[in-house]
């Protein structure tokens, strides 16, 4: 390894072993890396600010690290033309959407077709996961109910907004928990009415080897347009899905080996 991924193996060793204090000795065994280069690596993480070290040669982090999309440059060019496949051989917008705190953020996109169509969400588009449209339900339905419970007011929930200016009747924390069983084992989701702008997306949900829930994959057309072929996206998603996926497996499996860190109990709290 170069020192630039030396110093991101330390980074997410001490990510990942929680908010308390860690031996630099356990850093430099289960990273397997020399001592003198975790203690150049921590010396500096701690002049900058990002570790707390003590005298007992503990450190304690001071910063998050997350990757929105943890994938590799090959997965994500892979992922590129995917989309520009999808949006020419379907005629509509490709989609990719990741998931941000309690908000959808769109990642990529490729252009509609027709100039003269504007579909609002850009790169860069943040929009809650509390409506709960085919992309919300494909996201939540991931994870267990009691996750859902805790990380979200299950009261706030609502339904996608039909009209321009409303908002779509609130829905009942037990109507949420009914719909996300209903998707659990769904990988497509379409939404034919389309939402208060006027768009209807169909959409999968990409995950890794262990079901871990990497991004969305989205098609977006205008709901005026003629009667979606359903079937035809579907089993276009799908494949996209199959052939992101294997790329995934393969990566796990040999591209990025996991840290010894990540078959250890977690450290600190």
């Amino acid at each position: 390894m170069n020192p630039t991924e030396r110093t991101l193996q330390v980074l997410e060793y001490v990510m990942a072993a929680g908010p308390g204090p860690l031996k630099q000795v356990d850093i430099a065994r289960d990273c397997g890396l020399p001592a003198a280069t975790v203690n150049r690596i921590i010396r500096s993480l701690s002049d900058w600010g990002y570790l707390f070290r003590t005298s007992e040669k503990y450190v304690v982090r001071n910063f998050r690290l997350e990757r929105n999309v943890p994938m590799s440059q090959e997965y994500l060019a892979k992922l590129d033309n995917t989309m520009l496949a999808l949006s020419a051989e379907l005629n509509v917008s490709a989609e990719v959407v990741v998931v941000a705190g309690h908000e959808l953020l769109w990642h990529s996109k490729t252009e509609y077709p027709d100039p003269n169509v504007v579909i609002r969400a850009s790169v860069g588009f943040r929009r809650s996961l509390y409506e709960l449209d085919v992309l919300s339900q494909l996201y939540l339905s991931r994870l267990d109910w009691e996750e859902v419970e805790a990380r979200f007011f299950t009261d706030g929930f609502f339904e996608t907004p039909r009209e321009a200016g409303k908002v779509g009747p609130p829905l009942l924390a037990k109507a949420v928990k009914g719909m996300l069983d209903q998707r659990r084992a769904d990988n497509f989701a379409a939404d034919l009415l389309g939402n208060h702008v006027g768009i209807r997306r169909f959409a999968t949900v990409i995950q890794d080897p262990n079901g871990k829930f990497l991004h969305l994959l989205a098609l977006a057309e205008p709901a005026e347009k003629a009667c979606a072929p359903v079937e035809k996206y579907q089993d276009a998603l799908l494949k996209a899905r199959n052939e992101l996926s294997e790329l995934v497996y393969q990566e796990s499996a040999a591209a990025r080996l996991q840290p010894k860190y990540y078959a250890m109990p977690m450290r600190g709290g």
